[in-house]
């Protein structure tokens, strides 16, 4: 509720580009000329005049939206105390920041421009916000907006929801395209195709995984989206590969995709199935997102609604009798998570030098009775290596099952997600499974000299490939979802302790301790491991192998297929390495 009060306080609805003339324009400048291999950026002779904005938001309907940051309300001239006091309180929030055009929630790529953290004296510049923003509500919207940014050679980007690590979503001077509002979601009782007959579901971009999963529910089916309820399913979560608690059963979201449409940089509409545009399918599946045209859709495989139950609990270094018997602990856990993801189990949890969180331990087509029979051997190995001090009563485990997943999730998980923030960098990697199986104890030794430095895990088991149970419902059709994720044991966020009352300039140094320091220790115990595409870091050494693992020259031959002109850009998005920026945020061909 404070959330929701505090955008309509804010009144930050749809600013119209006719009512802002020069609220955030910087002082009166002589305009430069830019490179012609370089996007315009505002100060620049190319940049559109305002009577060219003014006829793009009479041809829209009046939908183009002058940005605004949310943060201006804790800076003069527009400082306000009772708002700026909510916004520092909320301040990261999805729900603060996914409803809005133009915000988005890497701190790291906010660069505190126009924050709560920064003084009040001090101005607020868009930074890397988009100028402006087109709320999408067709596909022609989006054709006028593509047209638009090409004639004046302005950097485009696709705002969905604004979670992407690596500001995808934003970028200066751009021309946003903002998705939120293009949200439908229909169900298809009996899709019909030579690759799959059945129950469907077609989720447009803006739709958020939490509003799809509900609604399949309430129809009597369960939909793969992620664990965060306002991430956008049809965004980059399909086109990433996207894990959930459901991966284990049901497999990887993209590995239920049937079909994409979307909008390529010359305007034509295209369907991509594995039938039709078959490439250019493999490609949005899992192969990335935001690089190959702009999404309009995407139609999803659904499963009947089973019966789903949930564990949870948590226990600290003291309660395990010491560090050392924690970390002993730690390893037990890990070793007995094996069997337990080769029966379709999911686990997601917070790990840290001194506890253990455990959100859940997701078992769809369990009832609590049986997940707690799977269960058994990991909690008597736990109170085993602890000398019985980590028994079912000390760590609080808590068993709950309901007739659906998502009204397990609705009531067990969810409320956790929605207060989490994004940390000023983070990082990710998996856990191979070969690593697990040959040598867990070297992981662990690993996992605890990083959280001796201070950093944390948000951790996700996945159930890889293993000779003890493959009935995990098989990909629709091949895809590119990065093979190191298929082989993973688990996925990690790794990312260190961070207050917004660190100078900004704490969090300089922590990218560069993660990225120099923490990363390399990763990888000297576990090589090649790679991470996940949604979920690391932006300035990865070797993004390639990383976040792709062996896809990318196929991927990258389709990008040039279907936009040879690279007009979609993303800082780790196929294509990455053809741009550069200058010394002023200017994006650029190299």
């Amino acid at each position: 509720m404070l959330v929701q009060f505090l955008t309509a306080a804010l009144g930050f609805s749809a600013t119209r580009a006719e009512s802002i003339q020069a609220l955030l324009e910087p002082e009166p400048f002589r305009a430069v000329q830019s490179a012609p291999h370089c996007k315009n950026i505002p100060g620049d002779a190319g940049w559109p005049q305002q009577q060219a904005w003014f006829k793009l938001n009479r041809t829209l309907g009046g939908n183009l939206i002058s940005t605004v940051p949310l943060g201006s309300v804790c800076h003069d001239p527009t400082y306000d105390e009772t708002k700026c006091k909510e916004l520092t309180q909320n301040w990261g929030l999805a729900q603060l920041d996914v409803p809005q055009p133009a915000e988005f929630m890497s701190l790291y790529f906010q660069n505190n421009s126009c924050t709560p953290f920064s003084p009040r004296s001090t101005k607020c510049e868009l930074g890397n916000y988009a100028s402006y923003s087109i709320n999408i509500r067709s596909a022609d919207d989006v054709r006028l907006g593509l047209e638009f940014a090409q004639k004046h050679n302005i950097r485009l980007v696709i705002k969905n929801s604004g979670h992407d690590f690596y500001g995808h979503s934003t970028g200066k001077g751009s021309l946003a395209l903002w998705m939120h509002n293009y949200n439908e979601v229909k169900l298809i009782k009996n899709y019909t195709s030579n690759y799959y007959n059945g129950p469907a579901m077609r989720v447009q971009t803006g739709a958020e995984g939490g509003t799809a999963a509900s609604y399949a529910a309430e129809h009597g089916y369960t939909v793969v989206s992620g664990a965060c309820p306002t991430v956008k399913m049809a965004g980059g979560y399909l086109a990433g590969g996207g894990h959930s608690y459901l991966a284990g059963v049901y497999g990887f979201g993209a590995d239920n995709v049937l079909e994409w449409e979307l909008i390529k940089a010359d305007g034509s509409r295209v369907v991509a199935t594995p039938n039709e545009n078959t490439a250019l399918y493999w490609a949005l599946s899992g192969g990335g997102g935001g690089t190959y045209g702009v999404v309009l859709s995407a139609t999803v495989r659904v499963f009947p609604n089973e019966v789903t139950a949930n564990a949870a609990f948590s226990f600290t270094a003291n309660q395990a009798g010491g560090i050392d018997q924690f970390w002993d602990s730690i390893s037990v856990f890990h070793q007995e998570l094996r069997a337990l993801i080769d029966q379709g189990v999911v686990a997601e949890y917070g790990l840290s030098n001194d506890s253990l969180v455990v959100t859940g331990i997701m078992a769809p087509g369990h009832t609590s009775d049986s997940l707690q029979s799977l269960l058994r051997p990991l909690l008597r190995a736990l109170s085993g290596t602890s000398k019985s001090q980590l028994t079912e009563q000390s760590i609080g485990i808590r068993y709950s099952q309901n007739k659906s997943y998502y009204e397990l999730y609705r009531v067990q998980i969810q409320s956790h997600l929605e207060g989490l923030v994004f940390p000023a960098t983070i990082a990710g990697r998996f856990i191979p499974r070969r690593a697990m199986e040959q040598d867990s104890a070297k992981v662990d030794m690993t996992l605890r000299e990083i959280a001796n430095r201070g950093y944390s895990f948000a951790a996700i088991t996945l159930n890889a490939i293993n000779t003890v149970r493959n009935q995990t419902a098989p990909p629709i059709a091949p895809n590119a979802v990065q093979p190191n994720f298929v082989d993973a044991y688990s996925s990690l966020m790794i990312y260190p302790h961070w207050s917004n009352e660190l100078p900004w300039s704490e969090a300089e140094i922590l990218q560069q301790e993660l990225v120099s320091e923490i990363l390399p220790l990763f990888d000297a115990a576990m090589p090649d491991a790679g991470a996940y595409k949604n979920e690391a870091n932006w300035a990865e050494k070797d993004i390639r192998n990383s976040f792709y693992g062996g896809t990318y020259d196929e991927l990258e031959a389709i990008k040039r297929e279907v936009d040879p002109s690279g007009f979609f850009y993303g800082i780790t998005s196929v294509g990455f390495d053809n741009f550069e920026w200058d010394n002023k945020g200017r994006l650029c061909r190299k």
